[in-house]
């Protein structure tokens, strides 16, 4: 029960960006997007050039992919801070792994777009 007592902000983000990604009917996936572009742009060119039925499925599940990321963050966020690291080198990983986790979203969803 420790880690869930731990993790209860990052465990409730996790819910709450869960349904945003849906009910942000893609809107969250998009600014995902442009926060990772300078590493997507390569790969998937611009959000703008998309067409397609796949395109909003794709960014709504993008944000709701994303929701995962914070899980992931806070069991870090734990183990950094049994290490006894700084808050504030802590709130770094933390924000990187979002980053982080953002862009292997899109490039989970970009595995499946049609060629």
């Amino acid at each position: 029960m420790g880690i869930f007592k731990g993790m209860r902000r990052s465990l409730a983000a996790f819910g709450i960006v869960a349904v945003l990604g849906v009910l942000s009917m893609g809107a969250l996936g998009a600014a995902l997007y442009y926060a990772g572009y300078p590493l997507l742009m390569p790969l998937y060119g611009k959000l703008d050039d998309w067409h397609g039925d796949w395109v909003w499925p794709a960014t709504m599940a993008a944000g709701s992919a994303w929701s995962l990321s914070f899980l992931a963050a806070g069991a870090l966020n734990l183990r950094l801070e049994r290490s006894q690291l700084s808050s504030a080198a802590r709130r770094a990983v933390y924000a990187a792994t979002l980053w982080i986790g953002a862009v292997a979203a899109w490039i989970v969803v970009g595995a499946f777009q049609p060629a």
